[in-house]
Order: structure tokens, then C-alpha cells, then sequence
């Protein structure tokens, strides 16, 4: 596999969440927009103005986003949420469940995505135009749509899951520098039409064993030696590598190396993420955590080179008071914020370090409860304060 660097800038804010009634977005956070769902549930929506998508750079979608004391979960991207903006990378949290047709297409500068878990489909044209190099679809996926990657003339490398039945026509169309398919699924996904793979050949496609490789090169479609050529997965051509570095307060950042996928797990052995993107995102939460980073090819996981991440408490950065000492104090016991002094006036916004906004009122109540352990910061007028809950 070829390796590739790419250096980008990630912009993160905290999460400021504003209501516009009976307009096309309902909520407004950290620069993202949404619209209400149900009950409990939001969907990501385009960030349109004079006719411009206006959503840019890297993209940390939260799981949750907080407004008028609801805790809304993010649960679907809207269709062209993302069409033809200047986003560079997304990272999606494992909350999202859908993703709306053409969500991402014709975003040009989009190198690096991360799917959801729970992903079940890749929409119709979902992705077409980009210029995604690498990308691992998670297990749950059974079909690929129609145009899906289309004219993604940047896509070298792709892993398919186990559950993969149905790739859509014209779902590669183009893809010209499409080089390796690692495909997990025993059955051959069914092909809809002659166009899935046009303008592209010279395909390295590899699976688990010479059965399944048999079963491919007796389909009607995998067997076309003009476009594909079946080999046999042996493991990992070349070892993993990673770096790490902290992003702002609320974020360190893996660089992982040679265009390998990775699986990620939290610190109790649960999935996190299955990822191709050259970068991926771990939260700085209030404890030093430490995360598993296991490099696969779907059909092996090889252990003996996983690496282990730590997200470390101490990269949280100071928060500057900007008024004089004894003004107002802002304290942590057992489980309570307290607020003293004159705050006449004044509004009270608490976070998170993930920047997530758990409380927005005017400050008439200094005695605040929230769940803890966990680390927040605390707004009161101008004064910043970072205070640990126990």
C-alpha cells in the first residue's frame, strides 16, 4: 500500500446552541445545524446562505447536542447535508444510524471520512465527487446505492464488510485509480448492472481464502479479469504506524500510517470505530484513558502490532479568568457547582471538555448539580473557570 500524509487544520469551538423556531434549521450548535427529529433526536442539515454550503474544514459531529433542556441525540444526516461544501474531514459519531442520499457529494476537498457503526447502507450517491482515498465501510452494511462513489477518481483502497449483499449501479463508476478491494464478505455482493465498475480496471481484490476466491471469480461481474484480479489476504504488507498529538483543549488526534484500517477500543474492550482516515479524534476526558488501536484487513485483526493511545487529562488547557480575583468564584463539591458573587446580569454556560453544552441559564441559581466524575468548564458573564465534579 502507498503512504500518504496530509496536514490539516481542525477548527473547534464550544457548543453554543441557539433555537430558530419556524425557520429550516431548527438548532444550531458549534456551527453545525439541526433539525428536530422526534422527541429526542436531531438530524444534521446544510448550512446554507446565498445559495453556499457554508460548512468547512475538519467536522467532529457530537453524539448529543443540548437545547432549551433537551439532550437531543444526533441520530441521521439529512440529505446534501454536506453537498458541495468545503469539509476536508468527518468524523461521525456511532448515534448516527442514517445518512441521507447525496450527503456528502460534490465535496470536493473531503479526503477522510469515518462511518457510524450502526451504518446499515450506503446511500445513493452518497459520497460521489470526493476525494476519499481510503475507506473502510463498517459491518451492518449490506448494500452500497446506486452512484454512491461515483467520480471519486481519488478512492485507492476500500474494505467491505462480511454483510455486504448489493452493490448499486454505477456505486464505483469512474473510480479510475480504484487499486485494492478488501472484501470480508464470503458471497459474492450481487452486482446490479454493467456500469458499478466502468473506467475502472486492473483491480486487486483480496479475500480470505482460494473457496472464496473461487466463488468471485465464478460470478459474472468479479470474474471479469479485465477489471479484477483475485488474490488471497495474507495480513498486513507493511507495519502500522501512529502518531499522536492533542488539537485544542478537547481533542487528541491519531495520524495512523500506511493507509491501513484500524479498529479502535474504548478502555473497557468495547468497539469504538473502524477506520481508514488518516486522522482519527479521541476525546481528553477529566481521567487518563487509554485506548486499544488494532490494524485489520476486516478478515484479520492482527493483534501482535496493535497500539495503545492515551488521552491524557493534563492537555485540557487552562481557562483564563479574565476579571480580577475575589470578584466572583466559581467551585466543585460533592457533585455541585457554586457560584459567588454579584452575577446580576449575567449568564451561566456550562460544558464539557468534548465541548458539549450541559446548562445555559441566567445566572440566578449558583448552586448547579450535574454528573460527575467529570470535568467542566463554567461561563459566568465574562469569568471562565475549569472546575473537577467528583
Amino acid at each position: 500500500m502507498r503512504n500518504k500524509i496530509a496536514n490539516i487544520l481542525i477548527l473547534t469551538a464550544l457548543v453554543l446552541c441557539t433555537a430558530f423556531p419556524a425557520q429550516a434549521q431548527d438548532i444550531e450548535a458549534n456551527g453545525i445545524f439541526y433539525n428536530i427529529i422526534s422527541d429526542t433526536q436531531v438530524a444534521v442539515v446544510p448550512a446554507y446562505h446565498d445559495g453556499v454550503n457554508h460548512y468547512e474544514g475538519c467536522i467532529i459531529l457530537p453524539e448529543r447536542v443540548y437545547c432549551d433542556g433537551v439532550n437531543y441525540e444526533v441520530a441521521a444526516i439529512a440529505p446534501r447535508a454536506f453537498w458541495q461544501s468545503a469539509v476536508t474531514e468527518v468524523q461521525i459519531p456511532n448515534s448516527v444510524t442514517m445518512i441521507g442520499e447525496a450527503a456528502f457529494a460534490d465535496a470536493e476537498e473531503l479526503t477522510d471520512i469515518t462511518l457510524p457503526l450502526g451504518l446499515t447502507a450506503v446511500s445513493r450517491y452518497m459520497l460521489a465527487g470526493t476525494a476519499v482515498s481510503h475507506i473502510v465501510l463498517p459491518e451492518g452494511v449490506t448494500s452500497i446505492e446506486k452512484g454512491a462513489f461515483e467520480d471519486c477518481t481519488s478512492l485507492s483502497t476500500i474494505f467491505l464488510p462480511a454483510s455486504l449483499r448489493y452493490i448499486g449501479e454505477s456505486a464505483f463508476g469512474y473510480c479510475v485509480n480504484l487499486d485494492e478491494v478488501y472484501s470480508d464478505a464470503a458471497i459474492p455482493p450481487y452486482v446490479k448492472g454493467n456500469d458499478a465498475f466502468e473506467g475502472c480496471d486492473g483491480v486487486h481484490v483480496m479475500v480470505a481464502d482460494n473457496a472464496i476466491a473461487q466463488h468471485y471469480q465464478d460470478d459474472v461481474v468479479w470474474g471479469n479479469d479485465e477489471v479484477f484480479s483475485m488474490w488471497i489476504d495474507e495480513g498486513l504488507a507493511s507495519p502500522p504506524t501512529m502518531q499522536q498529538e492533542n488539537v485544542g483543549q478537547n481533542w487528541t488526534a491519531l495520524t495512523l500510517g500506511n493507509d491501513l484500517a484500524y479498529k479502535i477500543y474504548g478502555p473497557d474492550g468495547y468497539l469504538m470505530a473502524i477506520t481508514a482516515a488518516r486522522r482519527y479524534f479521541l476525546p481528553i476526558g477529566a481521567a487518563s484513558t487509554d485506548y486499544l488501536v488494532v490494524p485489520t484487513t476486516l478478515m484479520y485483526d492482527d493483534e501482535d502490532l496493535q497500539l495503545v493511545a492515551t488521552s491524557e487529562p493534563t492537555a485540557i488547557e487552562d481557562v483564563k479568568e479574565d476579571r480580577p480575583e475575589g470578584d466572583i468564584t466559581i467551585l466543585g463539591l460533592d457533585g455541585t457547582i457554586y457560584i459567588e458573587g454579584d452575577t446580576h446580569g449575567m449568564w451561566t454556560f456550562i460544558y464539557d471538555v468534548y465541548g458539549n453544552l450541559w446548562y445555559e441559564r441566567p445566572a440566578v441559581n449558583n448552586c448547579i448539580s450535574l454528573p460527575g466524575p467529570r470535568v467542566y468548564i463554567v461561563r459566568v458573564g465574562d469569568i471562565c473557570r475549569k472546575v473537577m465534579l467528583n
